[in-house]
């Protein structure tokens, strides 16, 4: 059974809520302060100063809160918006069966590690930020438009038409209420603004043509003005260790009683790294080879023309999770 079939009955499809806005950089730092600076208020967004507060419109404000929450920076309890924070674990919310963003918290997942003052990159200053953030939002089976991009779609070029055909069609294929024509066109907008570098236009002015953070990440490109293309291969500002936190998390969800994890399981698989981060073969292969000179507790074998990940050294999945973090932290953030 395909992962996104299996969670069905879970799955409440988001295809609003952004206001249109693309996720921008320096937002979800300032909805962590604002959060922290006011430990007593349940919703700081809906405060009648929250406009001045975070310096912002109604429509951005919007935004901000939906990009922090889609990325588990903070979450939703009851009517309350709070801070993840190193103390959560995914297990510790009230709905274990929800199938949302704070699936991925963890000690090292939150925003305290991250965007506290003290924190590893509380200003999305290195990319492996920017690609964990990614693989939140596009492995949370709610944002639809995301994960069907890329967990479900083999087009390497869609035109926006061809993306809101096809996006309707596997909602109908698995019985989901498909929204009004406008709210699709306008989700579909966001994530290629998300995604790809936009044209200046004469009247616009600076502030809404910045780019985002996952823009940087090489993703997605513009075709056309109707157009875009799926940029899959190597990636450069991916890291060994962003690579294998990716795939432990994966390998644990989708075949977590094994000790070994083919190749093509790795590129082809719903949430794999190959679809997650856009990897062919070779790139997994160039990641799988970097293992060698590791110190992980994870090989790259093969056997009788099968090519897999196996688990070494006595060692099981939290193990080799724990030491991606660790390197993480040693390398990917030192300072």
């Amino acid at each position: 059974m395909r992962y996104f079939a299996s969670l069905i009955k879970n799955i409440k499809p988001t295809l609003s809520g952004h206001d249109t806005f693309p996720l921008r950089y320096g937002w979800i730092k300032k909805a962590y302060d604002q959060i922290e600076a006011q430990p007593d208020v349940n919703n700081v967004f809906s405060q009648d100063t929250a406009i001045a507060d975070f310096g912002v419109g109604k429509n951005m404000l919007n935004a901000m809160r939906f990009w922090s929450t889609h990325t588990a920076m903070l979450y939703r309890e009851d009517s309350a918006y709070k801070n993840t924070h190193k103390g959560l674990g995914a297990d510790q919310f009230s709905d274990h069966n929800n199938i949302d963003a704070t699936k991925h918290v963890n000690s090292f997942y939150n925003a305290e590690n991250f965007l506290s003052d003290n924190g590893l990159d509380p200003y999305l200053e290195s990319p492996s930020t920017i690609w964990l953030l990614h693989h939140c939002l596009v492995t949370n089976p709610n944002l639809i438009s995301y994960y069907w991009f890329f967990n479900i779609n083999t087009k390497s070029e869609l035109t926006r038409e061809d993306f809101a055909r096809l996006l309707k069609e596997f909602m109908r294929d698995h019985n989901l209420s498909v929204p009004s024509e406008s709210t699709i066109k306008r989700d579909i907008e966001c994530f290629i603004q998300n995604y790809t570098t936009k044209r200046r236009k004469a009247n616009e002015d600076f502030e809404s043509t910045l780019e985002g953070p996952l823009v940087e990440l090489d993703l997605l490109t513009r075709v056309s003005k109707q157009s875009i293309r799926a940029l899959r291969g190597e990636k450069n500002s991916l890291t060994l260790h962003v690579f294998v936190y990716a795939l432990i998390n994966f390998w644990k969800v989708h075949n977590g009683a094994a000790d070994t994890l083919s190749l093509e399981m790795c590129t082809l698989d719903e949430c794999s790294p190959g679809r997650v981060f856009m990897l062919d073969e070779e790139a997994i292969i160039g990641f799988a080879e970097q293992l060698q000179d590791s110190d992980y507790s994870l090989a790259w074998t093969q056997s009788a023309g099968i090519r897999q990940f196996q688990v070494t050294d006595d060692s099981d999945l939290d193990d080799i999770l724990e030491q991606s973090i660790r390197f993480m932290k040693d390398e990917d953030y030192s300072r």
